[in-house]
């Protein structure tokens, strides 16, 4: 397991940069600059903490937390991606490091061959393949059509292709057992095997989602776990499914993103669970 701080345009403490110096990655938040599905400069962001923290060896790219989907971006401007990936392809020669790039997505994989964004997506990966710059596709709980499956997973074996894989958001994972109302241990069961989850999951974001919700009260979304038994609990189905030794970046939300205490907890407690 890597663990790896999730951080974003704003400064942080000392503590918190403290954990950044020490760590070999971390990923990078961004937030819409102007409209939605737009264009976002995370060049200079890469570039800057590239610069404060020269240990990195890995980032990955969170573009806008709304609104960007793979989906919108692909029927608003064909070129957003690409442009993006080949722009990538050069920070990452330039900087000596790996590069993740983490988009939402809404669709199945049926939805995926049938509207024909399965093949765009293999057009993108060849501006990628072999290099050190990978696709990740993040699973959402709001697909209608999604069944008793992963779509992430089952996209990224569908195309099979080593420069895409799947972000796996276990807060996410919660909310739709809670939605759906199903024991959340059947459904892991229905959606996942481990041998698809060990090849095609590059990293986890690791985070709680509250009081049976995570989707309706904004403030149980993405939270910090109440305590390490709860924590202990969320990787042993990981760790069940083959995926304890995958990046984890901490997305986790509180309220003072400067201070980012819970964050720093729950990185804590990761710590603490690697060692036992």
């Amino acid at each position: 397991m890597k663990i790896y701080p999730k951080t974003s345009l704003q400064d942080m403490s000392e503590e918190m940069n403290e954990i950044n110096r020490n760590s070999e990655g971390m990923e990078l938040q961004f937030f819409h600059e102007k409209n939605i599905a737009d264009k976002f400069d995370f060049e200079s962001l890469i570039r800057q903490r590239k610069e404060e923290f020269p240990n990195l060896k890995e980032i990955i790219v969170h573009p806008p937390l709304s609104d960007y989907n793979i989906e919108l971006l692909v029927l608003k401007d064909r070129e957003l991606i690409a442009s993006q990936l080949h722009k990538l392809v050069e920070l990452s020669k330039e900087l000596n490091i790996k590069i993740c790039i983490n988009y939402h997505t809404y669709w199945t994989k049926e939805q995926y061959k049938a509207s024909g964004l399965a093949d765009t997506i293999k057009e993108y990966l060849k501006i990628i393949e072999n290099t050190e710059v990978i696709m990740l596709i993040e699973n959402l709980f709001m697909l209608l059509d999604e069944k008793e499956e992963c779509s992430v997973i089952e996209i990224c074996k569908y195309i099979d292709h080593p420069n895409l894989r799947a972000c796996i958001d276990t807060t996410h994972m919660h909310c739709k057992a809670n939605i759906l109302k199903k024991d959340f241990n059947t459904m892991l069961h229905e959606e996942l095997n481990k041998e698809d989850c060990e090849k095609y999951v590059k990293q986890i974001h690791f985070a709680a989602a509250l009081n049976n919700d995570g989707y309706v009260e904004k403030k149980t979304h993405g939270r910090k776990h109440e305590n390490y038994e709860s924590l202990k609990e969320e990787l042993a189905w990981l760790e069940e499914f083959g995926m304890k030794d995958k990046i984890y970046v901490t997305e986790v939300s509180e309220e003072d993103y400067f201070a980012r205490t819970d964050q720093i907890e729950e990185i804590k407690m990761l710590q603490k669970a690697i060692k036992e």
